[in-house]
């Protein structure tokens, strides 16, 4: 029997993806103990993961087989990263986990903040992926790549039988007629999964969608978005899939897949047989940069330091600034959120909040221009320490922990394709959709090993 891959090869190639097959949990596996939030969310909150830790306790989890990175800078890595190898092994060995074979999945994720925002679940081909600032790949990265954060993640993807998305990837659909429009055809799909989340995650849906003529439709309406990017960009390089959720951990996939191919020809593997191997394709979420349910929200920045006063003192001094006013917090959210506070930010000290305002000749985008104050003041403070924050409260209250918070505006959505066409990434950790609790839950899982 033909595969789906099989009778769609060339199409998606020309996409850059493949349909994955998918591993989901067997039936009696509690799915609300099962799905946690992505690693790279509450990466300075320990209450947090302690009690989604207590939540799961012995309980089959993905808390098990993914390395949050909370833990990234604590002693016992290494034996840490061992673990949620081995707890892999038990749980495709044991019974915990089911093949589903090859299957797009219709992802809806209803949140309390947000609404409903719904994607497809595809593999991406990291053949078609380049996170280089000059990129024009097809899939590509909109946030500049942090090189050194790739080694730890690598570490658990290398000896990983099993990959497990938290990537979601941007399309536009401005009619929103492709993803949006499975909704009406959801009845003749497969339910996968229905689960109310924890930790407020609001409910995750998913189907499956594993007929031809399902799988024609959706590729078809991929086809037409493709030849009408490709006449708006007016180019034969056009970016095509954005990266919205989960850049260093597709920016890993691939650094993996560039080790493995070296590998495999090492080993005398054919061509052939190198590009058929799994790990050349990642799973990832597409949605629809326009769907009603996807929140453009800023990442914030926070500054640990046992200098705050020289922290702020830094901040008044820096070259680029035009201005730095008191200000209630009332009133720089809304700065913020408007148009005017495209090329401002905020700080607070713990005691005031503060408007900063940039001179109109600084070309650069406030994300940029915070992490350069934080590089120039950490020559002078070597102990201090940066970390990137989704959510204003959560932002807020590391000032009680020795912080200083700087709060950030995130670019319009209908500007972003346009903006990284032309200038390349924007600084890292621009933006983020939804608040943390609304990131991608880990559910799914694919087969990144060969046999």
């Amino acid at each position: 029997m033909t595969s789906l891959n099989e009778q769609f090869a060339g199409r998606l190639e020309r996409l850059g993806i493949r349909i994955p097959e998918v591993l989901l949990p067997k039936a009696g596996v509690e799915l609300a103990t099962w799905s946690v939030v992505a690693c790279d969310q509450y990466t300075s909150d320990h209450a947090y993961w302690n009690e989604v830790d207590a939540l799961v306790g012995d309980k089959p989890s993905t808390l098990r087989i993914t390395l949050p990175e909370i833990y990234l800078e604590q002693p016992g890595i290494e034996a840490r990263i061992g673990k949620i190898h081995a707890t892999m092994a038990d749980y495709l060995a044991g019974n915990i986990l089911e093949n589903k074979g090859e299957s797009l999945i219709y992802v809806k994720r209803t949140t309390a903040h947000s609404g409903t925002r719904e994607g497809i679940l595809f593999a991406m081909d990291l053949e078609r992926y380049n996170y280089a600032r000059d990129s024009k790949s097809l899939i590509r990265a909109t946030e500049g790549t942090i090189v050194d954060r790739i080694p730890p993640r690598l570490a658990v993807r290398r000896a990983a039988p099993l990959e497990l998305p938290h990537i979601m990837i941007l399309i536009q659909d401005s009619a929103r007629t492709l993803i949006e429009g499975l909704a009406l055809q959801a009845t003749q799909f497969e339910p996968a999964y229905d689960v109310e989340l924890m930790q407020h995650g609001g409910r995750l849906q998913g189907w499956r969608i594993n007929q031809p003529a399902q799988v024609e439709s959706i590729v078809s309406g991929l086809e037409k978005l493709l030849d009408k990017t490709i006449a708006d960009q007016n180019s034969d390089t056009p970016l095509f899939f954005a990266m919205g959720d989960g850049n260093h951990s597709l920016a890993t996939a691939k650094a993996r897949w560039e080790e493995t191919k070296q590998e495999l020809a090492a080993a005398g593997k054919s061509q052939e047989e190198i590009l058929a191997h799994p790990a050349r394709y990642a799973l990832a979420e597409i949605v629809n940069i326009h769907s009603p349910g996807l929140m453009f929200e800023p990442i914030h920045r926070v500054v640990f330091t046992r200098d705050i006063a020289g922290l702020t003192a830094a901040l008044k001094a820096s070259e680029e600034i035009a201005g730095i006013e008191p200000i209630t917090e009332a009133d720089l959210q809304t700065l913020l959120a408007s148009p005017a506070g495209q090329n401002k930010a905020g700080y607070y000290d713990g005691q005031q909040f503060w408007a900063i305002s940039y001179k109109p000749e600084v070309k650069k985008l406030p994300p940029g221009l915070v992490d350069e104050l934080f590089a120039r003041f950490k020559a002078s403070e070597p102990a201090a320490r940066i970390d990137f924050i989704h959510g204003w409260e959560d932002n807020k209250k590391l000032a009680a922990e020795g912080a200083g918070c700087f709060f950030l505006p995130v670019i319009a959505r209908e500007s972003l394709f346009g903006w990284v066409q032309e200038n390349g990434p924007l600084p890292r950790k621009s933006f983020s959709m939804g608040e943390a609790e609304e990131k991608r839950y880990y559910m799914e899982a694919r087969r990144i090993t060969a046999g």
